[in-house]
């Protein structure tokens, strides 16, 4: 009986033991699935938020962003897109005689506009039909996995280099906001650690950056933010400095203005 009782101890100690390897290890990869999946939902409506903000733009006869959403979920849903094609070929020469009478006409331009709705073209699918329903896109505001109550950060700055001008913009959702800290708490510190590291060891070195790194993480983000990165216009090394962002407001990334995926 009492070699039985041993056994018994025995064979919970080792279920014990193997439960708590267990629980180590499946931690932090339910962590990374976590943060994976999420990051993605993130990402892909943030893609939409890309279109709408190009499309309002290009529709903008200053060729301005805004950051404005309520003016910006208004144009999707009530807006219009005007579409410029020619009438006749310029190229084909067999138009030539035809445009050259046509132009007798001061008045005439080989131009044809159409106007279409504006949801119908920025969220259409392969088939021109919209994706998004009207309470999508309302809700193209928020900032997923927070009830509704969290918007995508947008920022939008003039920028100048010489007699270059142009609108950028930059949309922003910190990790933070959509990521459940409270279940992941210690592999969420661990995942801002990494991309703190990453950035300070990646980034130019000057003070502010040895400083950084001097400090850590948690000294750096928890308190009072008394560190800003970028020149044209400063952000604040803070808790919400890491997250996904689509576009800069540092120098433009590509021919249509700032937009580039990327997650800090």
């Amino acid at each position: 009986m009492k070699r039985t009782s041993i056994i018994l101890l025995l064979v919970a100690a080792v279920v014990a033991l193997v439960y708590w390897i267990w629980s180590l290890l499946a931690t932090p990869i339910q962590f990374e699935q976590h943060f994976d999946e999420r990051s993605q939902v993130v990402i892909e409506k943030e893609e939409n938020i890309i279109k709408l903000v190009q499309a309002y733009r290009d529709s903008n006869p200053a060729k301005k962003f805004t950051t404005n959403w309520d003016e910006l979920i208004d144009f999707a849903l009530n807006g219009t897109m005007e579409y410029r094609s020619q009438i006749y070929d310029e190229n084909n020469l067999k138009n030539a005689e035809i445009l050259a009478e046509l132009r007798k006409d001061k008045n005439w331009k080989n131009e044809r506009v159409v106007r279409v709705a504006a949801r119908d073209t920025i969220f259409d699918d392969d088939f021109g039909v919209c994706r998004l329903s009207e309470e999508q896109i309302r809700h193209l505001r928020y900032i997923p996995f927070t009830n509704n109550t969290e918007e995508f950060q947008l920022d939008t700055i003039t920028y100048e280099s010489g007699s270059y001008r142009t609108h950028l913009i930059r949309c922003h959702a910190p990790f933070i906001k959509f990521i459940d800290t409270e279940t992941y708490n210690q592999e969420f510190w661990n995942e801002l650690n990494d991309r703190f590291n990453y950035f300070i060891n990646h980034s130019e070195a000057n003070e502010d950056m040895k400083k950084m790194k001097a400090d850590g993480l948690k000294a750096t983000v928890e308190k009072e933010p008394k560190y800003m990165i970028g020149e044209a216009h400063p952000i604040p090394m803070d808790l919400e400095f890491f997250g996904i962002s689509f576009g800069s407001l540092e120098e433009p990334t590509n021919e249509a203005g700032s937009w580039g995926g990327a997650a800090n």
